[in-house]
């Protein structure tokens, strides 16, 4: 007998995925929220300097570092660089990918505090820093935080002119370890200091900031720039010598940039081992929920939308790149082909936008089905682009999560096996969490509660 949605939609097409994978469905009481979060990394040196909340844990890496013993790692959408800074510090050649600068700069700054850094050189050059920030003296204008539509009024007068006066002294340092550590420790304290706080894909906003709001939300006491500042060199300095023990050796490699573009350039065969969490398909804007530190980092207006079309597609704001994608393989079109064919033959998943188009008129935004034909379809890309790059027998670890719109389940983990499987992967184990995600409030008054699936796949090049 057929069975039918939430939406009374069939759903045979995701009845046959389930009953494919299922029995590589399994819970690992060993892996918890707290493995595949910050939350496993917050109280690490290196990794609390900076709130990178899309990151998993240390331990998590460690554990598949363990059991597959590669000489040469990768994470096509590398964060704060959690995987190959962790692999980079058991001798591994790792290589991250990430195409957002703000990850970059925090895994830069932390390979460069383990790889030589001179402490007393680090601290000397903070206190200066300080000493200006405090010094009297207006500061040019050219040097104002350069503010976007989004994070205006993110800070008190005061604060605006100490962030002025330390843009100030970074902009005449000559360029250097030191000089991108004090740029990354003033971008790791922006939220500290503001009138905002990360709230899933939002800023919220405290009441006090002068915007016009709905919520009355306050955060408290608001440090001044010097204060959260000084706090953060000491911390940093205090943990270089742990940070040097455990991740110093060899650096890992940065790339930044989307691995759409990035993943053509490595060869055939050169990776053994993959450990990545990509976007999840669940409408998060990572342009939002880091703008104070990417206008911090220099981008304008103009420059916060080319970054946001560049990545996986995982927002309702993303247009198709399909046609993109189609003319950068034009001179090799194998891999892209490859990619197209395991995408379109993902019934769940059309099964799943066809319920979605009959009920368009009620969706929140029509544009999550763009998103979610998008997402896969991107996905496929990165994961023909992954067959092609580990060697046989070499594994790809991915943390992801399942997603629900308009009360239909999204199997991310068996559409994505699929992909896998027809291109060149067996699906060896899917971990799920023994606890998953409630879906959102908004759909839970309509639908009910349920609860959506967290998991850690694991595939093996065949």
């Amino acid at each position: 007998m057929k069975s039918v949605s939430a939406n009374g939609g069939m759903t045979a097409g995701r009845d046959a995925l389930s009953e494919r994978f299922s029995g590589r469905l399994s819970v690992d009481p060993s892996i918890t929220r707290k493995t595949v979060s910050y939350q496993g990394n917050r109280d690490t040196p290196g990794f609390r300097w900076m709130k990178y909340k899309e990151a998993f844990s240390r331990s998590l890496v460690e554990d598949m570092l363990d059991i597959h013993k590669p000489a040469r790692m990768l994470d096509p959408f590398s964060g704060m660089g959690t995987a190959v800074l962790t692999a980079a510090g058991r001798g591994v050649e790792s290589t991250g990918n990430e195409i957002m600068p703000v990850g970059v700069l925090t895994g830069r700054s932390i390979a460069d505090a383990a790889n030589g850094l001179a402490t007393d050189d680090f601290m000397t050059a903070g206190s200066a820093l300080l000493d200006h920030i405090r010094s009297r003296g207006r500061v040019p204008s050219e040097y104002g935080f350069a503010h976007v539509r989004i994070t205006r009024k993110a800070f008190s007068p005061q604060t605006e002119h100490d962030l002025a006066k330390a843009r100030e002294f970074l902009a005449k340092m000559e360029d250097g370890v030191i000089k991108r550590l004090l740029n990354f420790a003033c971008m790791s304290v922006l939220e500290q200091i503001s009138y905002t706080r990360k709230d899933g894909q939002f800023l919220r906003w405290d009441r006090r900031s002068g915007r016009s709001l709905r919520s009355k939300m306050c955060k408290g006491e608001i440090p001044s720039l010097t204060c959260a500042l000084s706090y953060r060199l000491q911390e940093m300095a205090n943990d270089i010598p742990a940070v040097k023990r455990t991740f110093g050796g060899r650096p890992p490699r940065f790339m930044t940039g989307s691995s759409l573009d990035l993943l053509r350039n490595l060869p055939d065969d050169s990776v053994d081992l993959v450990i990545t969490s990509p976007p999840y398909a669940n409408h998060y804007d990572y342009t939002r929920t880091y703008a104070l530190e990417l206008a911090w980092m220099g981008f304008g207006q103009d420059a916060f939308s080319s970054l946001r079309q560049q990545m996986l597609t995982a927002t309702v704001e993303n247009h198709t790149k399909i046609e993109s994608l189609r003319l950068s393989y034009a001179n090799a079109p194998g891999c892209f082909d490859q990619a197209m064919a395991a995408y379109e033959r993902q019934q769940a998943l059309q099964e799943v936008l066809g319920v979605l188009r009959s009920h368009i008129r009620e969706l929140g935004t029509p544009h999550v089905i763009r998103l979610l034909e998008g997402y896969f379809m991107e996905m496929a890309v990165i994961v023909a682009e992954l067959s092609r790059i580990i060697r046989n027998r070499g594994h790809v670890v991915m943390v992801n999560d399942n997603v629900q719109y308009h009360g239909e389940d999204v199997p991310v983990d068996f559409i994505l096996a699929d992909i896998a499987e027809y291109l060149g992967f067996r699906c060896v184990d899917i971990w799920k969490l023994a606890k998953g995600k409630g879906n959102a409030s908004q759909q839970m008054a309509r639908f009910g509660r349920r609860e959506i699936r967290k998991c850690v796949y694991r595939w093996r090049r065949i």
